[in-house]
């Protein structure tokens, strides 16, 4: 009796041994992913500081009437700063008010999730998830846009009035021989400006502005098409994705506005955002997948028939070996065939 009860004993033990193996292992599989993911998201950091500590931009020429450079320099109207309001603060604040609406309307407040090691609500898993999706093709969007800056170096509208070009041999381009000249040997005079400013005048393709904020609005209105869902008000939701993409038109408009981008360099970051949000929630966050063939269950939802009763109908008609208790033999079977 007393070596049947420690066998009896040690089995759940056991069982407890593999369920902490394997729940180790699968620990360890997220601290892993985690690690990756998290180097990938470093990596894309990198061109941005490269590009805008390291790197000057490609030097280009222009000509001394070229009246598209010759608009006068003002202030930004969405500034920097709002722009990372628009662009982040809004997003975050969206995902986060949606993802609690919509686990406390299922139920699911008090649910944790183990997160190596610590138990976390699920509802926090859920946002981090989406804020990551988000975050990466933030960065894949700005990456692309830093990588087109610095390897054109397009001159802005406001590129003389903050350069202040003055040639090598002494001359200005307000000088009458210089009227049809392409001026490669320039230095920038740039009174009453930064060498920041004038860095900054050689950067108009594509716009920043205009990536950055349709990427992020225009995926923030992606994201309430498949999370919100507004019982009071059909219209609430297209609403609210109305204002996001008006906000992001607004924010590449105001740079034309402001002589700070030429039109192309606006047409051309919007569409930049426009794409790059597109992947992100097609195939990176899959914010739009429909059920696969395995996904659906037929067993719960199918009920059995009873087929015994029509092959038996048929039966008469039907030569072996479809029909059941038939009268046929192999040589009737032959002949009718």
């Amino acid at each position: 009796m007393r070596d049947g009860d420690n066998e009896n004993s040690t089995a759940p033990v056991g069982r407890t041994d593999r369920e902490v193996r394997r729940a180790s292992a699968a620990q360890r599989q997220t601290l892993r992913r985690f690690l990756i993911e998290l180097l990938i998201i470093v990596v894309l950091t990198i061109p941005i500081y490269i590009c805008e500590f390291a790197v000057e931009p490609v030097r280009r020429g222009f000509f001394c009437d070229d009246e598209s450079i010759r608009y006068p320099f003002q202030d930004n109207t969405v500034t920097p700063v709002m722009l990372g309001v628009l662009a982040g603060g809004l997003p975050f604040l969206t995902f986060v008010i949606v993802e609690y609406v919509s686990s406390m309307r299922a139920g699911e407040l008090s649910s944790t999730v183990e997160l190596l090691g610590w138990h976390l609500s699920a509802w926090y898993v859920e946002l981090g998830r989406q804020l990551t999706y988000f975050g990466f093709g933030l960065l894949l969007t700005f990456d692309a846009t830093e990588v087109g800056k610095y390897t054109i170096g397009r001159l802005r509208p406001h590129f003389m009035a903050v350069c202040q070009p003055q040639l090598n041999d002494g001359s200005l381009c307000s000088d009458l021989i210089n009227l049809h000249r392409y001026v490669e040997d320039y230095e920038c005079a740039g009174e009453g400006f930064t060498v920041a400013d004038i860095r900054q005048a050689r950067l108009s393709f594509p716009s920043g502005h205009s990536s950055i904020g349709f990427y992020s609005l225009l995926y923030t209105a992606l994201y309430l098409q498949r999370k919100l869902t507004w019982r009071s008000s059909k219209l609430m939701r297209y609403f609210l994705q109305f204002v996001l993409i008006m906000l992001a038109w607004y924010t590449a408009l105001s740079r034309v506005m402001d002589s700070w981008h030429h039109w192309s360099d606006v047409l051309t970051g919007s569409l930049l955002g426009i794409v790059g949000a597109l992947l992100t929630a097609h195939y990176i966050a899959k914010l739009f997948r429909s059920p696969s063939f395995q996904d659906v269950s037929l067993g719960g939802t199918l009920r059995r028939e009873d087929t015994s009763a029509t092959l038996q109908e048929v039966c008469p008609s039907t030569p072996p070996p479809y029909c059941v208790n038939n009268s046929y033999n192999d040589d009737q079977y032959c002949t009718k065939v």
